[in-house]
């Protein structure tokens, strides 16, 4: 099996999903969509299992960076019509999947989110909550637009901030607006890269070490889940 990581800025990588793609038979490769000088794969969406598209600073919401993005909202359409594809998409990346499905994708009216939240568990019932027996799950914010849910998609995880975190279509498409795959070393990078629009919130930054490993631990078995459908 094969999979591979759409980044739109360098410090924002794939974390720990990466060892857990490894564990679980993948081999990796890596696109660096922030690189003007390389080009996107031909006919990405038939040569990996899984494609993965990463944060970045990019805004869907933007009219004047749609011809960049559509070559990615290709890539959702192509993988929604093929069979034993799937495709995770984090913070830019689940945005771009939003529009993709034809949802709304627009600046939040509440400023930036950022930081550490509790995240309610919509529909603990989905296979991809299987292993956690929690009401909420912890996660890490860094973002300013926010997206509708798609027609068809199910709604799985909501902060009290945003409502959108997560959603899921035909089980083969994951998006995913907060970050559960930042290991803690990124986290210290992002306090310095992001410092100017960290600024701009109110999140909590407050002992990140032991909110990391907390996080981790059930964003491990939701991505662990993911796979196996």
């Amino acid at each position: 099996m094969r999979a591979v990581f759409i980044r739109f800025i360098d410090c924002e990588g794939p974390g720990i999903l990466e060892p857990i793609l490894r564990e679980a038979g993948y081999r990796i490769s890596y696109q660096n969509a922030y690189d003007k000088r390389i080009h996107l794969m031909p006919e990405i969406h038939l040569n990996f299992d899984l494609i993965v598209m990463l944060g970045g600073p990019q805004s869907v919401a933007d009219p004047e960076e749609q011809e960049f993005f559509k070559p990615y909202y290709d890539i959702v359409n192509n993988v929604v019509a093929l069979q034993n594809k799937k495709l995770i998409g984090i913070c830019l990346g689940s945005q771009i999947i939003a529009k993709a499905l034809g949802a709304n994708v627009r600046p939040g009216t509440k400023g930036p989110e950022t930081g550490f939240s509790e995240l309610q568990v919509l529909k603990p019932e989905h296979p991809i909550f299987n292993g956690i027996e929690k009401d909420s799950i912890l996660a890490f914010h860094l973002h300013e637009d926010i997206f509708d849910i798609p027609v068809g998609a199910e709604h799985l995880l909501a902060s009290d901030f945003y409502a959108n975190q997560m959603f899921s279509y035909k089980n083969k498409v994951f998006a995913f607006q907060t970050h559960l795959e930042p290991t803690l070393e990124m986290l210290q990078v992002w306090q310095s890269v992001h410092k100017d629009f960290i600024a701009k919130g109110t999140g909590d930054f407050s002992e990140i070490a032991d909110k990391q490993k907390v996080m981790a631990e059930t964003a491990i078995t939701i991505f662990r889940n993911i796979i196996k459908l």
